[in-house]
């Protein structure tokens, strides 16, 4: 089982996810994805932040969010310069009409009624929210 890195990012009140549709199923998710061997959390977060969103980003503090045994991930604050977003990576082959990948802003008040999944994410976008301040770069 991989451990999951994930990017939470806010840009004027929106949150960046990438919104899912599966086998009949829609929902979505923050943008992230397994950390590969010799990669590092932050440097998994990074890579799959502009594989899924075509955007750089400064990756930022760890969010202290609980992990699940059974789907453990890492998140992230993220700051970046842009909001132009094009999916691209190995999500962009794997798109069919039954298997989309769409990234998008949508307004953090909203995240309820876009089913961001799982329980940990919303979490997590809601430690950045409550802070009040764009994310930090690490030192």
């Amino acid at each position: 089982m991989r451990i999951r890195s994930a990017a939470v990012v806010l840009l004027d009140g929106q949150v960046l996810v990438i919104r899912r549709f599966q086998d009949g199923r829609s929902y979505c998710v923050l943008p992230g994805g397994g950390v590969e061997a010799g990669e590092t959390l932050r440097e998994a977060c990074r890579r799959e932040l502009l594989e899924e969103t075509g955007l750089s980003g400064d990756v930022g503090e760890l969010l202290d969010v609980p992990v699940d045994r059974d789907v453990p991930a890492a998140y992230f604050a993220v700051r970046v310069a842009s909001s132009e977003v094009s999916l691209g990576g190995p999500e962009l082959s794997r798109t069919s009409e039954s298997n989309t990948y769409e990234p998008r802003w949508v307004a953090a008040s909203s995240l309820d009624e876009e089913r961001l999944v799982p329980d940990e994410a919303r979490r997590a976008v809601h430690l950045v929210l409550d802070t009040g301040q764009p994310p930090s770069k690490p030192s």
